[in-house]
């Protein structure tokens, strides 16, 4: 019935001469075996040559084999066709201007079907024409084809306008597929322009012994089927990428080191410790934390590696600096003493300066005079810890001296022998382990 089908391709966007014959139509950009191509003829007696990647002139015939594919890009923009396997296509005429000013592609499809991707241009179209049809397409992208008997076309995008010889014009747009014998049938399938779909359609066009009305149900049973295998391949896709990523997360992970933590220092009159932070993976939430005495004081976190001041409290105490991840944990351990510096004071107890009048004791005996030095050392945290040194010294010699764990209270009772008929000086020195330094006097003056 259908004598010949033919399909009428994108022409270039680029200005084409008067001898635009003579012009390289396109590029064969990508060839799948086996495909051949012969110039001016489609003759089985014709000469057949192997197509090759390169350019390729106008009036040349395609003919490809099982699996075998060619695709062209057309010159003047990315807008491509695809010659599918087992398919006759004639370029014929590739470029030429029409009278309304456009330039014109026109594959004439002798067997099979080819794909196509047509950009919109607006001087550039697409015709094609069969025995018993013609169509144009700019800005479409699907498929079409068939054989002396039947006729196809697909679309996934763009629209078609179709015109059957004695028969009223039809058009199909994005998601519409179109077959006919001796009545075109418009479908709405959900695989319409899909080129592995078409593979399906063509096979069952092939079947002369079903109608079109037959052939439009296998059509829609074939789009169904077609469907549930993507979404099998889909998801078995997703569940092998899944697991890739699950492989190569795992893999990235054991790669990776644990964070580690050092200790460089510290500041015991501002209570700060100085800790060092390596091996902290980008993307990776880390946390710094600070146990004192086993007691969780502070927490950070940190996006790489770092060196951090963390806080200490009054006091000494043992701490432990640790850093965690997800990867692992490290930490270390010191004991350290914060002494902010504080103002303190010492309370005397009694006068600053006494006057004591001690009568003489009697003929015979030793004259020896006794008295209790008092005082108090006042500081903010109540801790004789926090003290670094006592010294009391009487008319410039040392009668005490403690250091550091020598010191056990804040209250001192002191028993000192005074001179008669001179002035004992007494000074007391505290020494705070901020380094704050208190001095005070005492003065016992003994009359003769």
């Amino acid at each position: 019935m259908f004598k010949q089908l033919s399909l009428l391709s994108l022409l270039l966007a680029l200005i084409v001469p008067s001898n635009a014959l003579a012009a390289k139509a396109g590029q064969v950009r990508h060839v799948d075996p086996t495909a051949e191509k012969s110039k001016g003829s489609c003759a089985d007696d014709a000469t057949w040559k192997v197509v090759t990647v390169g350019s390729f002139d106008p009036k040349t015939c395609f003919k490809t084999s099982d699996g075998g594919a060619v695709e062209l890009q057309l010159n003047g923009d990315n807008s491509s066709i695809k010659i599918a396997e087992n398919s006759v296509v004639f370029l014929d005429s590739l470029v030429e201007k029409n009278a309304d000013g456009f330039y014109v592609t026109k594959p004439h499809i002798q067997k099979g079907y080819i794909g196509f991707n047509v950009e919109k241009n607006k001087h550039n179209k697409v015709d094609f024409s069969t025995g018993t049809a013609a169509a144009s397409i700019r800005g479409t992208k699907g498929f079409i084809g068939g054989d002396s008997l039947s006729f196809m076309a697909s679309l996934e995008s763009g629209k078609l306008a179709i015109f059957p010889t004695g028969q009223d014009s039809l058009a199909i747009s994005q998601g519409e597929t179109v077959i006919g014998r001796e009545k075109f049938i418009i479908l709405k399938l959900k695989s319409s322009g899909d080129m592995e779909f078409a593979k399906k359609l063509i096979k069952l066009l092939a079947d002369t012994t079903k109608s079109i009305d037959e052939l439009a149900a296998a059509a829609i049973a074939a789009d169904q089927a077609f469907q549930e295998k993507l979404a099998e391949k889909k998801a078995a896709e997703q569940e092998t990428q899944v697991a890739v990523d699950t492989t190569q997360k795992a893999e990235e992970v054991s790669s990776l080191k644990a964070p580690r933590i050092s200790y460089t220092g510290y500041d015991s009159l501002r209570c700060v410790a100085n800790v060092s932070i390596t091996d902290v993976p980008k993307d990776t939430e880390t946390i710094v934390q600070t146990l004192m005495d086993g007691t969780p004081i502070s927490e950070v976190n940190v996006k790489n590696s770092s060196s951090k001041r963390l806080k200490l409290q009054s006091g000494v105490h043992e701490y432990e600096f640790i850093v965690e991840n997800s990867i692992g944990r490290s930490s270390v351990q010191q004991t350290l003493g914060c002494y902010p510096l504080k103002p303190f004071s010492i309370k005397v107890f009694g006068l600053p300066h006494e006057h004591l009048q001690i009568p003489p004791p009697p003929p015979g005996v030793e004259d020896v005079i006794m008295e209790t030095l008092q005082f108090q050392i006042r500081i903010p945290e109540n801790d004789p810890n926090f003290l670094n040194r006592v010294l009391v010294r009487q008319d410039g010699t040392v009668i005490l001296k403690e250091t550091l764990s020598q010191i056990q209270n804040l209250d001192y009772q002191i028993p000192v022998e005074l001179k008669r008929g001179h002035m004992n000086r007494f000074v007391i020195e505290a020494i705070h382990k901020s380094g704050y330094v208190v001095k005070t006097t005492k003065v016992y003056e003994v009359e003769k």
